[in-house]
């Protein structure tokens, strides 16, 4: 008698993983714009060219602080789309979403590609800037909709991969088109890239099921899902689905407002931790290490740009192998246990650059080159990677938006603030800059030890009023209707939940 597949039980299905690699895809270009004005500032800003009138102007000429300004701009762009978020997630699907945010990536490089003027340029960088940040909220949780529960870490992932392959193609890309005016394709190499995943999407990929619950179409929930399981049994997986929605019938979607006031407790704890989360995917001083890695390094050598240039692309590698690393092991090594290893790791590295810049000689230089890949290798492991796929885990599908669009505003607040006064405070404190970054990795690596759940195994549709600490073995007491009845009825003899007191 053959056994029974049951779709919960599979591993990396072909559909199911071609569907969360061209939604990942979105975050190619993130990677991208993240990293596009490290190279070929001096070219854009200062080519002392002369404009002759026709065409394009060869340069556009723009201060240091103008130049900071279309930097930090593009991040107000991604606190903009995130925070739009919290209506796009309940008026359209995730994969529509994911749509929206190509067409602005897509718009925004035009921009900036044919911007004759300053604001021109500014334009496009906001724009793309939106088209992040909807990516950052939607990609992450549409992956993890239609992942099994074996393959979500790994899936997961695939967003901070592909913006770490964006990083590197976009410092590759930078040494041979930083001239004039050839600079103007690292804009145009995005759009393309933005206009291939669109119609990748359009014809490739379903919406999620558990999204399509929520609407009520149940019968393309189910043949969604089917898709995306192949030829396994998907019966109880689609059971769970609903009943899952039923649990949420009296759940209406909440609000910031109700959120952040705290109407449910639970779900406030959990936002904020999601927000904290998202903050120490910038907070930690990888804005300064992708952005302003070149300038940063080219002081520390002695004016040596070769140098500089190399250890970026250098880095921009190692963040690649340490993602790869993170998706084999996610599972095994857990959520909580990587961004042990990562806030830990930075923290050490932050120490190994100040010591070696602060000396700066001819023997220091290899701490630095090994505390700046340090740095970069432990960050992918666990701040770069983490924070993305535990949003959904940590957050009901009821708070799931407002959640969501709180904490990637946090994380494009804080890539504004670190990415638009790092030039500041370098000013200020020159070689001792990275003693900030020390203080708060460690603070990061306490509140991962005291404060942070682990999450890995635990089902997206488990019921979040259950107290935090509860196990897969107390969440699998959901798996049928009887279960969830018996749940019910002897829930009066127990701890009231924060909706039950509602």
């Amino acid at each position: 008698m053959t056994a029974v597949k049951r779709s919960e039980d599979q591993g990396f299905l072909p559909y199911q993983t071609s569907c969360a690699v061209i939604a990942a895809l979105a975050g190619l270009n993130v990677g991208w714009h993240i990293s596009v004005p490290n190279m070929p500032q001096t070219v854009i800003t200062s080519c002392n060219i002369e404009h002759t009138g026709g065409g394009l102007p060869p340069c556009l000429p723009m201060s240091d602080y103008v130049w900071g300004l279309t930097v930090g701009l593009y991040a107000i762009g991604g606190l903009i789309g995130s925070l739009s978020t919290m209506f796009t997630n309940m008026w359209f699907g995730r994969r529509s979403n994911i749509m929206l945010c190509t067409i602005f990536t897509l718009i925004g490089g035009i921009f900036s590609a044919l911007a004759v003027n300053t604001g021109m340029y500014i334009v496009g960088r906001i724009l793309v800037g939106i088209g992040s940040g909807l990516a950052g909220s939607c990609v992450p949780i549409y992956v993890s909709e239609i992942a099994t529960k074996k393959t979500r870490g790994a899936l997961g992932s695939f967003f901070e991969l592909f913006l770490n392959f964006g990083i590197l193609f976009t410092q590759v890309a930078g040494l041979y088109l930083s001239k004039v005016p050839d600079w103007r394709f690292l804009w145009v190499i995005p759009s393309i890239l933005a206009l291939a995943q669109l119609l990748l999407l359009i014809f490739f990929t379903v919406e999620c099921p558990r999204r399509l619950c929520a609407n009520k179409q149940y019968e393309k929930a189910k043949i969604a899902l089917q898709k995306l399981r192949g030829d396994a049994d998907i019966e109880r997986e689609f059971n769970n689905l609903l009943e899952a929605r039923k649990r949420d019938e009296h759940r209406r979607q909440m609000t910031i407002w109700e959120v952040v006031s705290g109407k449910d407790k639970y779900v406030l704890i959990n936002t904020i931790y999601v927000m904290v989360l998202l903050a120490y995917n910038q907070i930690g001083g990888v804005g300064p290490m992708s952005v302003y890695s070149v300038s940063f390094f080219t002081k520390i050598f002695n004016g040596d740009t070769g140098m500089a240039t190399n250890l970026s692309l250098i880095d921009a590698a190692v963040n690649i192998v340490a993602t790869l690393i993170a998706v084999f092991f996610m599972n095994k090594v857990g959520r909580k246990g990587f961004m042990l290893i990562s806030t830990a790791g930075m923290t050490i590295a932050c120490i190994g650059i100040v010591i070696g810049s602060s000396v700066a000689t001819d023997k220091t230089g290899p701490l630095i080159i090994f505390s700046a890949v340090l740095f970069l290798f432990t960050y992918s492991l666990g701040c770069g990677v983490v924070p993305w796929i535990m949003t959904a885990e940590l957050l009901p599908l009821h708070a799931l938006a407002a959640g969501s669009a709180l904490g990637n505003s946090s994380n494009w607040l804080v890539n504004f603030v670190e990415n638009t006064l790092w030039p500041i405070i370098e000013s200020h404190l020159n070689n001792y800059s990275f003693i900030i970054f020390i203080i708060i990795n460690f603070i990061g690596f306490l509140f991962c030890v005291f404060c942070l759940e682990e999450t890995t195994h635990k089902d997206l549709d488990r019921d979040h009023a259950a107290k935090p600490g509860a196990t897969d073995l107390e969440d699998s007491s959901n798996s049928n209707l009887d279960k969830v009845e018996h749940v019910e009825n002897t829930s009066e003899t127990t701890e009231s939940t924060p909706d039950e007191q509602r």
